[in-house]
């Protein structure tokens, strides 16, 4: 694309006047990835700033470098705008030709249930022959095929809108996205236009990024600006963050939840042994369904789902036969299971409220001891740790407290936040939980104390395939793990079932 085309779109001013007729062949923000013909835009982040970098992306070869202030000294060609976030964002729609105005994409927003949402939503799709891409954390699917885990819930708005236009190229006719509230403030989804933007909940988390709760409510709200003229809002009402954000929105809402005036509402959820009865109301018409999913919270990221097919004229009456194909997401209350008679389930809870709700829905599901293993992440949000503590001791039958992602931290340090938390409960070390720095050791651990009809539930996690720590990032995987320890029982070889 020309240059000339790009700097209109998103109107920089050229340091030295005109501009001859150059083509931009890449848009890039790592400084370590410029090669000849990129052009590059000068983000300013919490631990580095691209204005930085401008002299070794000269020398890497760009044609020039989008800032918001002037570097005299480097001799790189620089285009002047107020805020190179946003310009990124609009310079990307225009290169690859604003894929979202061409299919209808979808964002899906929230604490907790955003990974969930989005492959329910785009299971509902498939259910009715439309192919629907995926950009989120566990990984994106721009086809067929699925795309490496993404390093980032929602990508720079450079790979959104190549990943976007991948996927129309690839047949797709549809869009879920999940967008985080690092990636609203950061104005990472900038210049996308939503047909349908969700709002699950907003509980405490991220604290270590945005100064309070109306700070994380602004970010995650931002979403629903973007909304086209055609644009709906589904919006969970039952949190108090979700009625006020109901209140707010000009064009149309879609509520659900368990309120009676609930566009789509939960009627019931009646656990069984491998998934659960739901019955919903939509607009009114009963739908019922027996789904694969695990823990009652599910029933509000379903109701979230039914209501973007809703939003997209989807009939109430094939929306039930959708529901049964539902399948557990991965690491989302993911089961383990090699024949053992007691239960293991990996799940991503590392917030309070995730770690409340998943526990709760174990307990559902569980005939003998309830037993909880997790962590906390290091460099993140450390109020959450001590309550994390106390939500184990209370709802779980014994504990082990280990490591999750430590990170720089010291992981003995984050150990003893989650152990005040939990002495706090009332629970005596040794009686009612135990400590294993170790995450492996403390998996095997644990599966060498279940006995039939138990169930354990390694929280922290998820999806992940790695473990981030002091001395660098090593390959761990919950589910990996607990498979091998299994095998080391003896599991996997005979057939035992559940009780």
């Amino acid at each position: 694309m020309r240059l000339t085309t790009l700097l209109g779109a998103i109107g920089a001013v050229s340091r030295r006047g005109s501009v001859g007729p150059v083509e931009v062949t890449g848009l890039v923000v790592d400084s370590r990835k410029v090669i000849p013909g990129d052009l590059f835009f000068a983000l300013v982040g919490s631990s580095a700033d691209g204005h930085e970098f401008l002299e070794q992306v000269w020398e890497r070869g760009a044609i020039g470098a989008v800032v918001s202030r002037i570097n005299e000294r480097c001799p790189i060609e620089q285009f002047v705008v107020q805020d190179t976030r946003e310009a990124l964002g609009l310079a990307a729609c225009e290169f690859y030709d604003y894929p979202s105005r061409k299919f209808p994409l979808i964002g899906v927003t929230g604490t907790n249930g955003k990974t969930t949402v989005a492959f329910l939503v785009r299971s509902i799709l498939a259910s009715e022959g439309i192919k629907c891409g995926l950009l989120g954390t566990v990984y994106n699917i721009l086809g067929e095929d699925r795309v490496s885990p993404s390093e980032l819930t929602t990508a720079q708005a450079n790979d959104i809108q190549r990943m976007l236009s991948l996927m129309q190229e690839n047949g797709c006719r549809a869009a879920v996205m999940e967008v985080s509230s690092h990636g609203l403030d950061q104005k990472r989804s900038y210049g996308c236009q939503f047909q349908v933007a969700i709002f699950t909940n907003l509980t405490a988390d991220h604290l270590d990024y945005h100064p309070d709760m109306e700070h994380y409510f602004r970010a995650k709200s931002t979403l629903f600006n973007d909304l086209g003229k055609q644009g709906r809002a589904v919006v969970g009402w039952d949190d108090p963050f979700g009625e006020r954000l109901v209140s707010r929105i000009e064009g149309p809402v879609i509520t659900f939840g368990k309120r009676k005036k609930s566009d789509i509402r939960i009627v019931s959820w009646k656990p069984l042994s491998e998934g659960a009865w739901i019955q919903l109301e939509v607009f009114g018409r009963p739908v019922r369904a027996k789904v694969s999913l695990l823990g009652r919270f599910n029933a509000q990221n379903i109701a979230a789902a039914v209501g973007v097919a809703a939003a997209m004229g989807i009939n109430p009456s094939r929306i039930a036969q959708a529901l049964f194909s539902l399948r557990a997401v991965p690491g989302r209350m993911e089961p383990v299971d090699l024949g053992q008679p007691f239960r293991v389930i990996v799940d991503y809870a590392h917030t309070p409220d995730a770690l409340e709700k998943a526990l709760q829905a174990a307990r559902e599901h569980t005939q003998g001891r309830l037993v909880s293993l997790f962590g906390c992440g290091g460099c993140r949000y450390r109020l959450k740790r001590g309550a994390m503590g106390e939500i184990s001791a209370r709802l779980a039958d014994f504990t082990l407290i280990t490591s999750d992602n430590p990170r720089s931290e010291e992981p003995s340090a984050i150990i003893e936040e989650i152990v005040e938390g939990t002495l706090r409960a009332g629970s005596k070390e040794g009686k009612d939980f135990i400590v294993e720095q170790d995450r492996r050791k403390a998996i095997c651990q644990a599966i060498g104390l279940m006995q039939p009809g138990d169930t354990l539930l390694i929280a922290g996690k998820g999806h992940e395939d790695y473990q981030i720590l002091p001395t660098g990032k090593i390959h761990f995987d919950d589910r990996e793990v607990a498979r091998e320890a299994l095998k080391d029982l003896g599991y996997g070889r005979q057939n035992n079932s559940l009780p």
